[in-house]
């Protein structure tokens, strides 16, 4: 059997969804009853196709994940994370929409750490 990494790091911005996040989209982000994700201007903010497959994949190998990125829209980028992690329970055990996704996960979880 293989060895699986400990650890799957994604970059954001060009590597889950086809823009920058601080330049090509509008904070704040909303999630619309049809579970669209869209920005302030009410632009659809998709992520790219495959990447919910590769998602659910490693979840399901136990990987678990972590996003990083060297965006200035930090408050932006979570937001995004959460509209998604959120839509996809598996993806995140921790669904209280109230909380920020902060520190590297444990287990098969996603989160976003800033830097201090």
């Amino acid at each position: 059997m293989a060895r699986l990494p400990k650890l799957a790091v994604f970059d954001l911005d060009y590597t889950l969804w086809p823009f920058w996040v601080d330049t090509h989209v509008d904070p704040p982000f909303h999630k619309s009853s049809d579970g669209t994700v869209r920005d302030r201007r009410g632009q659809d903010v998709r992520l790219y196709p495959e990447v919910p497959q590769v998602l659910e994949r490693l979840q399901g190998l136990g990987v678990p994940g972590a996003a990083a990125s060297r965006t200035g829209e930090i408050e932006g980028a979570n937001q995004l994370l959460e509209c998604y992690l959120h839509s996809r329970p598996e993806w995140n055990e921790s669904s209280n929409l109230n909380s920020r996704v902060g520190d590297i996960c444990e287990g098969p979880n996603w989160a976003l750490r800033s830097s201090p």
